[in-house]
């Protein structure tokens, strides 16, 4: 089962890699080493609640955002195929989450035409 940290470090990568950012340029402004912030993508570490928000300001979303994704929320212990995939996404590069999104999109539409 994926940890509370865990899920909330793949959303951190995740928006971390969608603003083109490096470990380096995260922790800068957020005042933390590219070694913390690997940590914390990792779910070895978490940040203590009172940073969350400049997380979040510095990965330029709502702190809502760090704990889920539409109608996904975070939860500890989750164990689901959401996670799984959220997990396996935050670390794909742009080519290939654009891949993906075209293999999602296919199979929506063959599973919605049957």
């Amino acid at each position: 089962m994926a940890s509370l940290e865990e899920q909330f470090g793949s959303l951190v990568r995740h928006h971390r890699e969608r603003l083109g950012m490096s470990q380096q340029d995260l922790g800068d402004l957020v005042d933390r080493t590219a070694v913390t912030i690997g940590r914390i993508e990792r779910g070895e570490s978490s940040p203590m609640f009172e940073a969350l928000a400049i997380f979040a300001s510095a990965l330029k979303v709502d702190v809502r955002e760090l704990f889920g994704i539409g109608d996904y929320a975070a939860q500890a212990g989750r164990d689901d195929p959401l996670v799984s995939i959220v997990q396996r996404l935050s670390t794909l590069g742009p080519d290939d989450l654009a891949f993906i999104d075209e293999m999602i999109s296919a199979a929506l539409k063959l599973r919605r035409s049957s």
